[in-house]
């Protein structure tokens, strides 16, 4: 499915969603506009009939004013008439009372001031809010009469105006009488002339002032009773309106949904049907890498999982990866897929998940390594990156085939490269190897076989694996069998991350077997194809060689060999070195001895090529000549056989290797100061030490001098160095016979 017409689909797919639902959506937003214009109606009615009611409220407080202020009048005046019936009509106290109530005029003079004084501020009050009040209802303005209101609109009708007219007419001659009454000074006998004139204005208006008021109350009554039948009758045509709309709804619209429900439903049906059978993993990816809700179901059983909808992918397949760093460059390739300045073409090989191992549970939930391969293609949708369709399929078999017809490829190139060297190589040449490797693959069997109860006991192991690995590779790579020499350095490889662990268990061992087992079918192969070319060969030629003879060929052979390595050696490191070998046809000394100092040879001829000669050009800047040279001479004395490995290269630096002891931690700084120059120089023989910068198939293994080292102790031998910096190295290894 091509991303063009997965965005063409999607468009067609919108597109009728947008026809389906725009006739509903138009009629909704017309019942919406109508129920809101009858809601807004209502609210608006709603508004008048609470400000009918503030204005209500604030008439009805009005009338209570009056009320009060006409009581308050009346206290004034009562208060002063009881105050003169205790005076005499000259002004003065009667003598009878002066007798009787000297003792308490003074109290009842400060009683009556107070209550006047009570009474002045209550009618100022009292007018001051029916001052306010009139003008509110006339004019409209704040006023709190009425809790969570705080302002009054002024009075609107015509009727309820003209009652709020005649009450204003009677208010303002009522006012200059009021304000003159709550300015009158507390004196009895001069107040009761004004108290008597307001008192009797008071009585003769209030039931004018009352009628005035009621007619306002009334008429706004009226005008709430009138808008509140506008209101039930707006309310009942609302309700009515969504009745008939519902039933419009229900009746037309409903049927034409159900039947697009239908189309709809068909449509899923076909693509869960699709989802359902199709062979490979598809599902959608959003721009925050969430799965999309709908996916094939051969995705579950490619992943292993089920119910993984609407999650992270990388989540999902964060415990199946072996490399992390593969999330992260998925992560990546997958947000450039949404930039659209981004070619989808031009970063298709940026892809991390092309035929990806994965670790995947199987139908019985064990783990297993399948190979699956994603494809993402952008999806568009209105010009605009939508979303990424991902497409997994399982190519296990498909690598798996690749992977056997390459295993195939090697094995028959192993086996044309043991062919060639069977062929060509000194038999007995050849059966020494074959017997040293056979040797060495039990070797190294035995040792992993052996029981280990302490850490101590499981490093000695990974120590003589090592050693009998090195050994195998340096001969193989002395013969140039390469396949030998590949397994070897892969063995190391494993041999030098054990290493690195400061715990080791039995199991750690396991990874080992695999490498062993190539290495057992590998000697066994070139075994046979040996077998089989000398059964080929005809009687004479398969004749036992004489004793002499035998010996003289096998020592001419060494020597041809360990001079084509010699070459090898120099080439690979980029050195020229002219090499001499002398004594290999030494008759005193046995096949046996002669095959175990071969050996060691290999190892020290190594050694001196990639450690001790220098490169030309270093030569040359040294005063020395452009080829370095590499002499072995091998001595028969008496009761002893020695070999000795001369080069005249850079020698040996023991600061180097005092560097060397402090930088890999196996000594302190001050430790390694105290050691001298001999001490220095044994260290080279030490496990896993070396003073190569990087590691390769000649150095850095820290290997080659240790196996030296053991099989000079397995043979009851010493070993001698002689060395100056920047002349030479000699390297003597004695052994009796």
């Amino acid at each position: 499915m091509s991303n063009s017409s997965t965005g063409k689909s999607l468009d067609r797919q919108d597109f009728s969603l947008k026809k389906r639902y725009r006739n509903i959506t138009a009629s909704i937003a017309v019942f919406l506009a109508l129920v809101s214009g009858l809601m807004y109606y209502a609210y608006s009615i709603s508004v008048d009939i609470q400000k009918h009611q503030v204005q209500i409220d604030a008439a009805g407080t009005l009338s209570d004013t009056f009320y009060d202020m006409l009581v308050t009048i009346q206290s004034l005046r009562i208060n002063d008439l009881e105050r003169n019936v205790g005076l005499g009509e000259d002004g003065q106290e009667s003598s009878a009372q002066n007798v009787r109530e000297k003792n308490n005029s003074d109290d009842q003079e400060k009683e009556y001031i107070l209550m006047q004084v009570e009474n002045q501020k209550v009618l100022k009050d009292s007018y001051q809010t029916a001052q306010g009040l009139i003008n509110v209802l006339s004019k409209g303005g704040n006023y709190n009469i009425v809790e969570s209101f705080d302002s009054i609109q002024p009075l609107e009708s015509e009727a309820t105006r003209n009652s709020l007219a005649k009450v204003r007419d009677i208010w303002q001659q009522y006012d200059p009488l009021l304000l003159e009454t709550i300015h009158l000074p507390i004196k009895p006998d001069h107040n009761l002339e004004t108290e008597s004139k307001i008192a009797a204005f008071a009585a003769e208006n209030q039931e004018a002032l009352y009628n005035g008021i009621d007619e306002i109350i009334v008429g706004l009554n009226a005008e709430i009773m009138e808008q509140s039948a506008i209101l039930k009758t707006v309310q009942i045509a609302g309700i009515g309106f969504s009745l008939l709309y519902f039933l419009f709804f229900v009746t037309f619209f409903i049927r034409r949904l159900e039947k697009s429900d239908r189309e709809t439903a068909v449509a899923r049906r076909e693509n869960h049907e699709i989802l359902q059978t199709i062979n490979s993993g598809l599902f959608l990816l959003d721009k925050d890498l969430n799965i999309g809700t709908q996916y094939s179901k051969e995705l579950e059983h490619l992943w292993g999982k089920k119910d993984f909808g609407g999650q992270n992918m990388l989540d999902i397949l964060s415990d199946m990866v072996a490399n992390s760093e593969d999330l992260e460059t998925a992560n990546s390739f997958i947000r450039q897929l949404y930039n659209p300045r981004v070619k989808e073409k031009l970063i298709g090989s940026l892809n991390p998940f092309v035929r990806c191992p994965m670790l995947v549970a199987n139908r019985t939930g064990e783990k297993e390594i399948r190979y699956l391969d994603f494809k993402f293609n952008r999806v568009y949708q209105d010009k605009e990156i939508a979303r990424v369709l991902v497409n997994v399929s399982d190519e296990t078999n498909a690598v798996l085939l690749a992977e056997k017809i390459t295993k195939e490829r090697k094995q028959n190139d192993l086996q044309t490269e043991m062919l060639f060297f069977i062929l060509n190589a000194d038999s007995e040449l050849l059966r020494d190897f074959i017997e040293t490797a056979k040797k060495r693959n039990n070797n190294i069997n035995e040792i992993l076989k052996q029981p280990a109860k302490t850490q101590s006991d499981f490093f000695q192991k990974l120590e003589a694996i090592f050693r009998d690995v090195h050994g195998l590779k340096g001969d193989a790579s002395s013969l140039s069998l390469h396949g030998f020499v590949s397994i070897a350095e892969r063995l190391e490889d494993n041999l030098k991350e054990l290493q690195k662990r400061k715990v080791l268990n039995g199991e750690d061992f396991l990874m080992l077997t695999v490498s062993l087992e190539e290495l057992f079918s590998l000697t066994k192969m070139i075994e046979d194809l040996n077998s089989r070319i000398n059964k080929a060969a005809s009687e004479d030629e398969r004749k036992p060689v004489q004793p002499i003879n035998r010996q003289k060929n096998f020592s001419d052979s060494v020597a041809q060999q360990l001079g084509k390595y010699v070459g090898e050696l120099a080439e690979r490191n980029g050195k020229k070195v002219d090499f001499s070998c002398e004594g290999m046809e030494q008759r005193g000394i046995s096949m046996m001895l002669k095959s175990q100092l071969r050996e060691l040879a290999v190892q020290l001829l190594r050694n001196a090529v990639a450690h001790g000669v220098e490169k030309p050009d270093v030569r040359v800047k040294n005063h020395k000549l452009e080829s370095g040279h590499l002499r072995l001479v091998l001595e028969d004395k008496d009761d002893c056989v020695s070999l000795s490995v001369q080069d005249d290269g850079a020698g040996i630096n023991p600061e180097l290797i005092r560097e060397k002891l402090v930088e890999k931690g196996m000594y302190s700084r001050e430790e390694a100061d105290k050691l001298d120059k001999r001490a220095l120089i044994q260290k080279i023989f030490v496990p896993g030490f070396s003073t190569a910068a990087e590691n390769n198939e000649d150095a850095g293994r820290g290997v080659g001098m240790d196996i030296v080292s053991d099989r000079i102790k397995q043979m009851k031998g010493k070993v001698s160095i002689a060395t100056r910096s920047g002349a030479y190295t000699c390297i003597t290894l004695t052994v009796p016979k």
